[in-house]
């Protein structure tokens, strides 16, 4: 195996910095409209520079992690789910280390499969299901995303505010179709939308450009 080469290494920094420093960035401007209580991040955070910045940064965390040997060696043979200190370190330039609480809770679908977590929360086995609750909330967000896909328009153009134009409009139309479900639902959100975005779309009428 060969060892990383120098342009490897230099992108790799550029992408660790870049990424740690998008979200103190990110968490700066959020701060400035809301009060943040907990940050949740999905596996692409889990970095030791990310969380070093979180902790710098002196917010409550969750963060989904990609287990190694050390970590799943605190799960013992049958247990259903485990808390312990533990340290993210890197060893490679650049070089960090952040102490954290780690937690793992049984997947919801495969057998004899964990979901690992980092935190800077106090975790205990009677809270650790609660907290993996919690995190798996913040899929709703990436279904949003998804489902305004089904309202965004085509376009090859490479203008920016056209592009940007579509996008905020798919955003408009997917608020509608939230609000249709809710009006249907009895002014409550239903866990399953009633109306699906397939069938929205029908009342949406279609308009040939020139």
């Amino acid at each position: 195996m060969f060892p990383p080469t120098r342009p490897y290494i230099g992108q790799l920094r550029r992408h660790i910095a870049l990424l740690h420093e998008a979200v103190r960035s990110l968490l700066e401007t959020a701060r400035e409209y809301v009060s943040i209580r907990h940050v949740y991040l999905d596996r692409g955070f889990y970095q030791v520079h990310v969380v070093a910045e979180l902790e710098q940064v002196g917010v409550d965390y969750i963060v989904r992690a990609r287990p190694g040997s050390g970590m799943k060696g605190r799960l013992s043979a049958g247990a259903e789910t485990v808390t312990d200190e533990y340290t993210m370190r890197r060893k490679r330039k650049p070089t960090a280390s952040v102490d954290v609480t780690v937690f793992a809770v049984p997947h919801r679908t495969i057998e004899d499969e964990h979901v690992w977590f980092v935190t800077s929360l106090d975790v205990d086995p009677a809270t650790a299901k609660a907290y993996a609750a919690v995190f798996r909330r913040r899929w709703g967000i990436e279904t949003s995303y998804r489902q305004i896909g089904d309202f965004l328009p085509r376009t090859s153009s490479p203008t920016f505010s056209v592009r940007l134009f579509y996008f905020l409009f798919a955003v408009s139309l997917y608020n509608l179709w939230v609000l249709a479900n809710v009006l249907a639902s009895a002014d409550t959100v239903p866990k399953t939308p009633l109306i699906s975005t397939r069938i929205f779309r029908r009342f949406v009428p279609s308009t040939d450009y020139g």
